[in-house]
Protein backbone atom coordinates (compact mmCIF):
# COMPACT_ATOMS: atom_id res chain seq x y z
CA UNK A 1 0.00 0.00 0.00
CA UNK A 2 1.23 3.33 -0.79
CA UNK A 3 0.40 6.50 0.98
CA UNK A 4 1.51 10.41 -0.91
CA UNK A 5 5.01 11.26 0.94
CA UNK A 6 3.39 14.32 2.47
CA UNK A 7 -0.63 14.87 2.82
CA UNK A 8 -0.50 18.45 1.88
CA UNK A 9 -3.35 19.46 -0.83
CA UNK A 10 -0.80 22.32 -1.90
CA UNK A 11 3.40 22.47 -1.59
CA UNK A 12 4.69 19.63 0.69
CA UNK A 13 5.74 21.62 3.90
CA UNK A 14 8.31 20.23 6.18
CA UNK A 15 7.29 18.29 8.90
CA UNK A 16 6.60 20.54 11.52
CA UNK A 17 9.41 20.30 14.45
CA UNK A 18 11.86 17.87 15.38
CA UNK A 19 11.47 14.65 16.58
CA UNK A 20 12.23 15.33 20.36
CA UNK A 21 9.91 18.71 20.47
CA UNK A 22 6.91 16.83 19.25
CA UNK A 23 7.28 13.94 21.66
CA UNK A 24 7.66 16.52 24.41
CA UNK A 25 4.65 17.81 22.99
CA UNK A 26 2.78 14.52 22.65
CA UNK A 27 3.85 13.38 25.84
CA UNK A 28 2.52 16.74 27.97
CA UNK A 29 -0.97 16.36 26.29
CA UNK A 30 -1.61 12.83 26.67
CA UNK A 31 -0.41 13.25 30.84
CA UNK A 32 -3.05 16.30 30.49
CA UNK A 33 -5.69 14.51 29.08
CA UNK A 34 -4.92 11.60 31.85
CA UNK A 35 -4.68 14.68 34.81
CA UNK A 36 -7.72 15.51 33.81
CA UNK A 37 -9.90 12.69 32.70
CA UNK A 38 -10.43 12.72 29.64
CA UNK A 39 -10.25 9.64 26.92
CA UNK A 40 -7.47 9.09 24.77
CA UNK A 41 -9.41 8.52 21.97
CA UNK A 42 -11.44 12.05 22.54
CA UNK A 43 -7.98 13.72 21.76
CA UNK A 44 -7.75 12.35 17.94
CA UNK A 45 -4.35 11.44 18.27
CA UNK A 46 -3.85 9.17 15.86
CA UNK A 47 -6.08 9.81 12.88
CA UNK A 48 -8.86 7.37 11.62
CA UNK A 49 -8.43 7.81 7.99
CA UNK A 50 -5.16 9.16 6.17
CA UNK A 51 -6.62 10.94 3.10
CA UNK A 52 -10.10 10.17 1.73
CA UNK A 53 -8.43 7.80 -1.12
CA UNK A 54 -7.52 4.63 -0.37
CA UNK A 55 -3.98 3.60 -0.68
CA UNK A 56 -3.27 1.70 -4.07
CA UNK A 57 -1.94 -1.11 -4.15
CA UNK A 58 1.07 -1.08 -6.37
CA UNK A 59 1.97 -3.08 -9.68
CA UNK A 60 5.82 -4.79 -10.27
CA UNK A 61 5.24 -1.94 -12.84
CA UNK A 62 4.23 0.50 -10.58
CA UNK A 63 7.26 -0.10 -8.40
CA UNK A 64 10.01 -0.11 -11.36
CA UNK A 65 8.90 3.37 -12.52
CA UNK A 66 8.71 4.54 -9.06
CA UNK A 67 12.20 2.89 -7.93
CA UNK A 68 13.25 4.38 -11.61
CA UNK A 69 12.03 7.81 -10.66
CA UNK A 70 14.18 7.73 -6.92
CA UNK A 71 17.32 6.70 -8.48
CA UNK A 72 17.28 9.44 -11.25
CA UNK A 73 16.71 11.97 -8.03
CA UNK A 74 19.47 10.23 -6.35
CA UNK A 75 22.24 10.53 -8.88
CA UNK A 76 20.90 14.24 -9.41
CA UNK A 77 21.22 15.25 -5.68
CA UNK A 78 24.37 12.82 -5.55
CA UNK A 79 26.66 15.98 -4.66
CA UNK A 80 24.41 17.05 -1.68
CA UNK A 81 23.91 13.59 -0.16
CA UNK A 82 27.87 14.15 2.31
CA UNK A 83 28.36 17.41 3.87
CA UNK A 84 31.33 19.72 3.14
CA UNK A 85 33.02 19.57 6.32
CA UNK A 86 32.75 16.19 8.68
CA UNK A 87 30.16 16.15 11.40
CA UNK A 88 33.14 15.79 14.01
CA UNK A 89 35.01 18.64 12.89
CA UNK A 90 31.93 20.60 12.48
CA UNK A 91 31.32 20.25 16.55
CA UNK A 92 34.59 20.90 17.18
CA UNK A 93 34.87 24.35 15.54
CA UNK A 94 31.81 25.29 17.09
CA UNK A 95 32.76 24.70 20.40
CA UNK A 96 35.55 27.55 20.30
CA UNK A 97 34.64 31.14 20.64
CA UNK A 98 33.50 32.65 17.41
CA UNK A 99 36.89 35.13 18.35
CA UNK A 100 39.03 32.45 18.40
CA UNK A 101 38.05 30.56 15.44
CA UNK A 102 40.92 30.66 12.08
CA UNK A 103 39.82 31.76 9.01
CA UNK A 104 39.51 28.49 7.67
CA UNK A 105 37.18 27.55 10.15
CA UNK A 106 34.44 30.28 9.66
CA UNK A 107 34.92 29.31 5.56
CA UNK A 108 33.95 25.69 6.79
CA UNK A 109 31.08 27.02 8.65
CA UNK A 110 30.41 29.39 5.96
CA UNK A 111 30.26 25.99 3.68
CA UNK A 112 28.27 24.47 5.70
CA UNK A 113 25.16 26.36 5.89
CA UNK A 114 25.48 27.32 2.18
CA UNK A 115 24.99 23.25 2.32
CA UNK A 116 22.43 23.10 4.50
CA UNK A 117 20.09 25.65 2.75
CA UNK A 118 20.62 23.59 -0.53
CA UNK A 119 20.04 20.52 1.22
CA UNK A 120 16.77 22.29 2.76
CA UNK A 121 15.84 23.53 -0.87
CA UNK A 122 15.97 20.30 -2.02
CA UNK A 123 14.01 18.32 -0.36
CA UNK A 124 11.12 20.08 -0.45
CA UNK A 125 11.78 19.89 -4.35
CA UNK A 126 12.16 16.05 -4.64
CA UNK A 127 8.97 16.05 -1.78
CA UNK A 128 6.71 18.03 -4.71
CA UNK A 129 8.46 15.60 -7.49
CA UNK A 130 7.88 12.45 -5.47
CA UNK A 131 4.00 13.74 -5.03
CA UNK A 132 3.83 14.91 -8.01
CA UNK A 133 4.82 11.36 -9.71
CA UNK A 134 2.34 9.72 -7.23
CA UNK A 135 -0.37 11.99 -8.10
CA UNK A 136 -0.28 11.40 -12.17
CA UNK A 137 -2.43 10.11 -14.46
CA UNK A 138 0.10 7.51 -16.14
CA UNK A 139 0.62 5.94 -12.33
CA UNK A 140 -2.93 5.64 -11.77
CA UNK A 141 -4.46 4.19 -15.28
CA UNK A 142 -5.88 0.66 -15.37
CA UNK A 143 -3.61 -1.15 -17.69
CA UNK A 144 -5.38 -4.08 -18.99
Amino acid sequence: MLFPYSDAAIGVPEPPGDFESNYRHLKRTINTAIKNGVALDQLNLIPKNFSEKPPKNLSREDLLRLLKLIRRIKSRCESLLEPPVPAQLESDILAKRPEDRLPWETEALDKIETWKEALKNVRAEVRIELNQHLKSKFFHEKRK
